[in-house]
């Protein structure tokens, strides 16, 4: 591995950052904006009490306590809203990685330079997980410097954790994403596989909390989402055992894809 693919695809998709980032960034303002109004978050908080339980795992809360404190509100809305727009973004990564290259007949190009597939794939993971990371960070800063610049009266180390143990989440979509890619063939397919995942973590997830039961407990172990949600460090209840199981299913997942693409023909 030289560099030279990762450099590439952080030249040309670098803007993807910027787009991202600071449209979660303005999302992150928005919801701190209404925080710095603890009427308005009051309010909100008695019209969740009339919904039902499962309503409430919706946004990312099993607790309607959270939604009485500026952190509890921020980090409940924003985490549960920021987590399904990286989904989208992390399965459009995944695409990028090497299925829209194959399509579009790129692939057999670049494989006829002096690369490896491993090499190759590998740089491409970690071009875009460091994209991946760039829009973490600059909507996590910018939600940070709404809390200074409106003066919100948070913890904001808490609310930085939250938004940034997203990125575990994000990286494993994106990993999932290109193993589909790889293992499916078919670009359209791998699409509505990779998208299928999301919306049946996330159904699970929801399930799952609101749910008493061994079923309801296995929906939940078994969602991404539940290991992303940031009201574990609202309720100071985080596990680190969390983060290391998202990290070895990446990991699983990238060395199946790495396997798939290696040993296959590319582009039949």
């Amino acid at each position: 591995m030289n560099g030279i693919v990762v450099g590439n695809t952080l030249r040309t998709s670098w803007k993807q950052i910027l787009y991202w980032g600071l449209g979660l960034g303005i999302l992150g303002l928005y919801i701190d904006f209404i925080a710095m109004s603890p009427d308005i978050i009051s309010g909100y908080a008695e019209l969740f009490k009339s919904m039902p339980p499962a309503m409430l795992q919706a946004f990312g809360a099993s607790d309607i306590a959270l939604f009485t404190s500026a952190e509890g509100w921020i980090v409940t809305i924003f985490v549960s809203e920021a987590a399904i727009f990286l989904s989208v973004f992390a399965v459009l990564a995944g695409l990028n990685i090497s299925a829209n290259d194959e399509q579009s007949g790129v692939m057999d190009v670049i494989l006829s330079l002096p690369i490896s597939r491993s090499a190759y794939l590998l740089e491409r993971w970690i071009g875009y997980a460091l994209i991946g990371l760039g829009i973490v960070l600059l909507c996590a800063l910018i939600t940070v410097a709404g809390l200074i610049g409106m003066n919100i009266d948070a913890p904001r180390d808490v609310i930085l954790k939250s938004i940034l143990n997203l990125y575990p989440g994000t990286l494993l979509v994106m990993t999932v994403t290109c193993l589909l890619a790889t293992t499916l063939r078919r670009r359209a397919v791998a699409i509505g596989a990779a998208a299928a995942f999301v919306v049946v973590s996330y159904i699970f997830n929801v399930i799952g909390a609101s749910a008493s039961g061994a079923v309801a407990d296995l929906m939940e172990t078994v969602s991404y989402f539940s290991y992303i949600h940031g009201e574990a460090f609202v309720i100071g209840t985080y596990d680190p055992i969390d983060s290391v199981v998202i990290l070895v299913a990446i990991l699983v997942g990238f060395a199946v894809s790495l396997k798939m693409f290696v040993s296959r023909d590319i582009g039949v």
